[in-house]
């Protein structure tokens, strides 16, 4: 809410009587712009497979990766395995149940990328942030993701048609 006001401000400047005009400014002058997000890294791409099973002997036979984490996530309705490449992860997703949201994406769009995940300090903040700036939220408070991370993720309305999820390891 803070940078529409602010902008909005900004825009009043010009078209204001002298007085008002002068109000504007006062308030331009006591308060800050909203700051940008604060990404430290990519966390992990998100892949939506139909198959574990079949995904992931082809990500350790083909691209050379070592799986090193497979884990069910009850609440998402998705299983996960998780392989590293430089610092960042690839996650692939199995739906656990066909009305889920993996299950829905690969019945819809088949499977493919499905999400790209950065990682932040202070997710609460960065959820500020970016409703600040006008961005749609899924989640308005963080949840508990695979790996222990707190996640949420961003509306692909609002980020280009990109489901952007904000990951933040409260364990380092």
């Amino acid at each position: 809410m803070l940078h529409n006001k602010w902008l909005y401000a900004q825009k009043l400047i010009f078209i204001l009587p002298e007085l008002d005009r002068y109000l504007v400014l006062l308030y331009l002058l006591n308060t800050k712009p909203p700051q940008a997000m604060k990404i430290t890294h990519i966390e992990h791409i998100g892949i939506a497979v139909k198959s574990l099973d079949e995904a992931i002997p082809f990500y350790e036979n083909v691209f050379g990766l070592k799986c090193y984490n497979v884990e069910e996530v009850k609440e998402q309705k998705v299983k996960t395995a998780f392989f590293m490449v430089g610092q960042t992860k690839i996650e692939l997703l199995e739906s656990t149940d066909p009305e889920g949201p993996i299950g829905k994406f690969i019945e819809k769009k088949g499977e493919g990328v499905h999400h790209i995940a950065y990682a932040v300090d202070k997710i609460e903040d960065q959820l500020q942030t970016a409703e600040e700036k006008g961005v749609n939220l899924i989640d308005k408070s963080p949840r508990k993701g695979a790996e222990g991370l707190d996640i949420a993720f961003l509306h692909p309305k609002s980020t280009f048609g990109v489901l952007t999820e904000l990951c933040e390891n409260k364990n380092k």
